[in-house]
């Protein structure tokens, strides 16, 4: 590649961001752009992309009169993005110059109807980062400059990365790489269902494996450099989360695994990797329902963290001790000759594992044990709620002889119950856990459907058995 290089303009004027969309387009089309004193555009200042939006030089009839920059001399950064992804990547592109040109003020072209004017915590934190000092001005009006410096973008969505450019943002020397140290990067937190609604199961399974997961968006960004930098392995969903890499002055030794959000994952991924010579594996997940999808924008759920387990290549674990209720269930189902069981909010998979039940579902978002734990019950565990496996997966519901419902406290019992009313037959036995939140759902069975309660005793604890009457 060509050295970048950046241009003087004299007398320039800036132009916000305006959209603007045609029938029959797929993306939005930006108007903005940069033009000289002679009100001739200077190429390469819209946005330019390989894919998605992309920018055009504004109409004459968008070029209202200007007014004069508060910064005689300045450095045009492009258009001002305030996703972390899209800032990294894009409104960092031309900064490269910034270094040379301390003193200029740094000018980002945002959106005209844009009312906010300021850069949000970890975007200042980044140019600290980076190093950069410049005065910093958002231009929402068209704005005019007597010198003004267009620095070559060093990065070009969906397509390159310029070395020069990627050893510009290297900057942050994180701890040393901790041997054996594996990293998930979470997206079950953030304020948007563009993700896997059904992770924390499988999160919940990589912590006892021994991962460490983490929220990117409830750490500073030194501290989430810290968290990449310490990892040897680091995974997740598919996600701006990894782009921060490209701060870390040393990527070296480190592994990516990328759960793909759907088909192939996005090309800046590979240009990323490329760039900074990453390791890097993309896995599609088996068993994924997706709920919602639009471009890059997806919602889906697993129904257990069994795909993503065996893709991060998480050796099985071997089942957990019973907890409380899980004996006295499992003799019950054995004296009985249960073929089908049915088992909700359990914590383990002990009770129709060890009681030679032939068909067995388990429905709960509690499992403590690693769904694989079983091999009998491969493909019988689904770590959804009772409510959500119904809505998307049950087509038409069998019946069990007996349902197990578990939990905390009444209300969560009851509701499970009601739910799973579409799985009972006349004689299906209901087995609730001994304890007061079982008494107290018992009780109201009682008096909401007539139902007869029975305590017994197997295994050195007790269980409630709710049959009709």
């Amino acid at each position: 590649m060509e050295p970048l290089s950046a241009r003087t303009v004299a007398d320039a004027v800036v132009y916000p961001v305006v959209r603007h969309r045609e029938p029959g387009d797929e993306h939005d089309r930006l108007l903005m752009g940069v033009f000289d004193g002679a009100g001739d555009y200077v190429p390469g200042t819209v946005t330019d992309r390989r894919s998605g939006e992309r920018g055009e030089p504004a109409p004459p009839e968008l070029r209202a009169a200007d007014e004069p920059g508060p910064h005689r001399e300045a450095i045009y950064a492009g258009k001002l993005h305030m996703h972390f992804g899209h800032f990294l990547l894009e409104s960092l592109a031309r900064l490269w110059f910034a270094r040379e040109r301390p003193d200029a003020a740094l000018v980002w072209t945002a959106e005209h109807t844009w009312e906010d004017e300021s850069f949000r915590p970890w975007q200042r934190e980044i140019l600290d980062i980076l190093g950069i000092r410049n005065p910093i001005l958002f231009v929402t009006r068209p704005t005019r400059f007597a010198t003004l410096h267009v620095p070559d973008i060093g990065y070009r969505y969906d397509d390159w990365m310029h070395p020069d450019h990627a050893r510009f943002l290297a900057q942050h020397v994180g701890p040393s790489i901790e041997a054996g140290r594996r990293l998930w990067l979470s997206r079950s937190a953030i304020d948007s269902d563009n993700r896997d609604l059904g992770a924390e199961a499988a999160e919940r399974h990589l912590r006892t494996a021994g991962w460490f997961v983490a929220h990117p968006e409830q750490l500073t960004v030194r501290e989430q450099l810290d968290e990449l930098s310490r990892a040897e392995t680091i995974a997740g969903e598919e996600g701006s989360a990894f782009h921060a890499l490209l701060l870390l002055a040393d990527v070296s030794g480190r592994r990516l695994e990328v759960i793909r959000r759907r088909g192939a994952e996005h090309r800046n991924f590979r240009t990323i990797g490329e760039a900074r010579r990453m390791e890097q594996r993309f896995h599609s997940l088996t068993g994924e329902r997706i709920l919602h999808a639009e471009g890059r924008e997806v919602t889906k759920l697993s129904r257990s963290a069994v795909a993503l387990l065996d893709a991060l290549e998480v050796p099985r674990a071997l089942p957990v001790a019973p907890r409380p209720g899980d004996r006295a269930a499992a003799l019950v189902y054995r004296e009985a000759k249960a073929q089908r069981v049915l088992e909700v909010g359990v914590r383990t998979a002990f009770a129709p594992a060890t009681a030679d039940v032939r068909t067995a579902l388990i429905v709960s978002t509690r499992l403590e044990e690693d769904p694989r734990a079983y091999s009998a019950l491969a493909g019988r565990i689904e770590e959804l709620p009772l409510a959500r496996y119904v809505e998307l997966f049950v087509e038409q519901a069998g019946t069990y002889e007996f349902i197990r419902i578990a939990g905390d406290d009444e209300e969560t019992l009851l509701a499970d119950v009601e739910e799973a009313l579409r799985f009972a037959g006349e004689d299906t036995t209901w087995v609730l856990p001994d304890d007061a939140a079982g008494a107290a759902a018992a009780d109201a069975l009682l008096l909401q459907q007539g139902f007869s309660t029975t305590r017994v005793e197997r295994g050195g604890e007790g269980a409630l058995l709710i049959r009709r009457p």
